[in-house]
């Protein structure tokens, strides 16, 4: 459709808005009729096009993972084991890193992997049965270490670098920071890391611990613990009941 299609279009609806005549009155008040048509609910049929709905969407998202996002994915890893799981896409990686994955990890789309460029080998190794959540965001300086059977809830961050120089100057002249600012992230076996969490360099989290909702961790977390706040502080201890 050319620009004079468009244009006589445009002025069509700007009159039928207006109700410039009769006839543009009607198509007004019939145009307001169907937008406030509603459909009853029939059981039979509506209950069947929804299941169908719910089987044709995850064919469709099964077969676009398996045979797409995560061949394309495996690209990016430098080892990775067996069941991969992406949801929703595939994740950007940035930069340069060195990525191992085990067994059964899942990662969604939405999630953001970068590489420091102020370090030479940064490196991310995610161990069996691991899961991370949508738009976690993994941002490695030294080491990204996670465990087996880690469970990383949504918009979780862990910031493993200074993104920019202390300096004003080096700031200012759009400098990298420098590479003391870098560190390794540890996350110990069966961790469980709530949502919007921040977890800073030169951090370990033990085994079994559980990081409270929107906490942010800039110190090392015993195993067997829940700690919560900002900075996060241990709360309880897990070692009567495990």
């Amino acid at each position: 459709m050319g620009k004079s299609g468009s244009v006589m279009i445009k002025n069509i609806l700007i009159k039928i808005r207006r109700q410039d005549t009769p006839f543009y009155a009607a198509v007004y008040r019939y145009g307001k009729i169907l937008r406030q048509l509603n459909l009853p609910y029939i059981p039979f049929v509506h209950d069947v096009l929804k299941y169908e709905r719910i089987i044709r969407i995850n064919l469709w998202n099964k077969l676009t993972s398996t045979l797409y996002y995560e061949p394309i994915f495996k690209s990016y890893c430098n080892v990775f084991g067996r069941n991969l799981r992406l949801v929703g896409g595939i994740p950007l990686v940035m930069g340069s890193a060195y990525i191992e994955l085990g067994n059964s990890v899942t990662l969604h789309g939405a999630t953001t992997i970068v590489g420091a460029k102020i370090t030479d080998n940064p490196k991310l190794i995610i161990g069996n049965n691991t899961h991370l959540g949508y738009q976690v965001e993994v941002y490695i300086g030294g080491n990204v270490t996670i465990g087996n059977d880690v469970l990383i809830a949504n918009r979780v961050s862990f910031v493993g670098y200074d993104f920019h120089p202390i300096d004003p100057i080096k700031r200012k002249n759009n400098e990298p920071a420098d590479a003391s600012g870098s560190g390794d992230i540890t996350i110990g076996d069966n961790v469980w890391i709530g949502m919007n969490c921040i977890i800073l360099k030169n951090v370990t989290i033990g085994e079994n611990a559980i990081i409270g909702a929107g906490s942010l961790v800039k110190e090392d977390i015993p195993a067997n613990s829940i700690a919560v706040g900002s900075p996060a502080k241990v709360v309880r201890t897990l070692k009567e009941s495990i």
